[in-house]
């Protein structure tokens, strides 16, 4: 009997640039197989399905919601089950926001791999290449699952709908073994993949890219996780070792290519350099990304992170950052940056002057009160201070409005929080900020994240020296004092500024363990007001900015329930993970 598949095509003119032509006629699957045209556009479709950034549903589709989960801020939206729900710590045992149980694009893909194989008459580079392209996406799928749930079924053929029960029927395979299959699938297919490739499409250095992260991760599970349910979750310490190696040597192979380089492209401006590192796409530090045409694929980043003043009548200054966040960031002599709340209280202050000493990567990463965007000062204050010492909160005062148009209206948070928002990725040229106008793309993997991962193995190794000489790079970079020494806590706060808002920080804290005590806490912000005599701004700290909605973390959090209604479906799941 024949067999026929229906093949949504996602043809390409580059890999993201995706035109969405819905179903064709059905296509003989030998015809798919052997033709460049319908293969490609199979891998393209495989493709279009990955999830790189999180996705939160309800409309903020490709916004990275994790710098709202961790320790860098918090969502904008009090009414947003991101903040009520999850930040609150109430993760529910059926799962929700952020779930990647990917099993179909799995299915897709093996079905690829076998089939490529049994019916393709491709040439051998052609199919070889595809073949890698696939295994990288199922390497990276199996990756996102792993550090969502821990232990999970590895199925790397097409099952037969057919199949007796207990072939169907598949149980989890231990964390460990999830990993060693992801860096075995790395490994397998390296050499397969060209040194450079179209935007979008995986080269050998985005392979190694993978495993570098992947084994960190691992490492890091192993030496500070623990095992349970018999190595469903966590991952023995003895195995700690050749994981920090694995993900050390990854690293130093594209550190050591030359193929990528620090982006640089404006030495003398610090700041403005860093912020463009991440608008200025396929730059030299970027070793995978996923492509945005702001049409046919894009994302609501821009509406939904932009500054309120700047968006239609909704979305906005979706991540309020925590002061805390923003003490992080040293000043460029490489003393404390902390905010000294006594002087920050103690006078009306134009705040570009209060943190003009802060290093370059906060002025690239955050806006707040007066910094200029699309050329006007960013509006964030509460309310007017009048001469007499009168605070007017409504209407207008010699009109001027009492608040600021970045501050609140319709119900959204807008700088009102804690008066810090995310500057990092923003796209100042985009006119207007709209629903699903993004553009930039989404990197993946660049250069600094690979150099902190080498620091961070490094670190392990008991390799202090190569630690330190690959931080200061960063730090050279961005125009920050050099280190003289390094450990541990040092080469974690560096991750916590260089990735600040890249959707690093809450994985990092899970696989550290030690997001309990980092996020079970009280965070604070300030408030400003506009002080008619002097033309500045007053500051008022905001001493709890999660007021009726406390942040929590709890243990079982470390790992996403496998949940009951996937138990139900299969019982060989069972058990769910811990606390569930």
């Amino acid at each position: 009997m024949r067999t026929y598949v229906l093949l949504f095509a996602f043809l390409f003119t580059a890999c993201g640039d995706l035109l969405d032509k819905g179903p064709l006629d059905i296509i003989s699957e030998d015809a798919v197989y052997s033709d460049p045209v319908l293969a490609q556009a199979y891998v393209n479709n495989v493709y279009s399905r990955l999830s790189f950034l999180n996705r939160e549903g309800s409309g903020f589709e490709n916004v990275d919601p994790t710098s709202g989960l961790a320790d860098e801020g918090r969502q904008g939206r009090s009414w947003h089950e991101l903040y009520h729900h999850w930040k609150a710590g109430m993760l529910r045992e059926s799962g929700g926001l952020m779930e990647l149980w990917d099993y179909g694009n799995i299915r897709n893909i093996n079905e690829l791999l076998e089939k490529i194989e049994e019916k393709s008459g491709l040439p051998d580079d052609m199919k070889n290449q595809m073949v890698a392209q696939m295994r990288f996406a199922r390497a990276t799928i199996y990756f996102y699952m792993v550090k969502r749930y821990g232990g999970i079924p590895i199925i790397d053929k097409p099952q037969p709908i057919d199949a007796p029960e207990e072939d169907l029927f598949v149980s989890r395979n231990k964390e460990i073994e999830v990993y060693d299959f992801i860096i075995n699938e790395l490994d397998a297919i390296v050499n397969e993949l060209p040194r450079s490739a179209p935007v979008g499409y995986p080269s050998r250095f985005a392979a190694l890219a993978l495993k570098s992260r992947a084994s960190m991760y691992a490492a890091s599970i192993a030496t500070w996780g623990e095992v349970a349910l018999n190595g469903l979750v966590g991952i023995p310490a003895s195995e700690a070792a050749r994981f920090w190696q694995s993900s050390y040597d990854a690293s130093q192979e594209i550190i050591s290519s030359g193929v990528y380089s620090l982006y640089n492209a404006l030495p003398n401006d610090k700041a403005e350099n860093f912020r463009r590192l991440f608008v200025d796409e396929n730059n030299s530090e970027v070793i995978f990304s996923w492509q945005l045409t702001g049409e046919n694929v894009s994302s609501n980043y821009d509406l939904f992170m932009s500054p309120f003043q700047f968006c239609p009548g909704w979305g906005g200054s979706n991540t309020s950052v925590y002061l805390e966040m923003v003490d992080e960031f040293e000043n460029i002599d490489g003393s404390s940056g902390k905010l000294d709340h006594a002087l920050a209280t103690s006078q009306p202050w134009d705040l570009r002057e209060l943190f003009k000493d802060k290093e370059p990567r906060f002025h690239a990463s955050i806006y707040y009160e007066g910094v200029e965007w699309k050329g006007e000062p960013i509006e964030n204050w509460g309310g007017i201070i009048t001469p007499d010492g009168t605070r007017i909160t409504s209407g207008y005062y010699e009109g001027k409005s009492a608040q600021g148009r970045s501050y609140t209206a319709g119900g959204y948070a807008g700088g009102a929080i804690t008066g810090f928002n995310v500057l990092k990725y923003l796209d100042e040229t985009l006119v207007p900020v709209d629903q699903n106008r993004t553009k930039i793309d989404f990197i993946v993997f660049r250069l600094g994240e690979i150099l902190l991962n080498k620091a961070e193995a490094a670190i392990a190794l008991g390799k202090e020296q190569e630690a330190l000489e690959a931080v200061n790079l960063l730090r050279d970079r961005a125009g920050i004092k050099l280190l003289d020494a390094i450990d541990r806590e040092k080469v974690r706060h560096e991750r916590k500024v260089e990735l600040a808002f890249e959707n690093h920080r809450w994985w990092d804290l899970k696989r550290w363990r030690i997001a309990e005590e980092a996020i079970t806490r009280t965070f604070t912000g300030i408030y400003t007001f506009y002080d008619v005599n002097s033309g500045k701004y007053k500051i008022e700290i905001n001493d709890n900015v999660h007021e009726g909605a406390p942040a929590r973390f709890s243990a079982r959090h470390y790992y996403f329930p496998i949940t009951p209604a996937r138990i139900a479906n299969n019982p060989n799941l069972a058990p769910d993970n811990p606390g569930y």
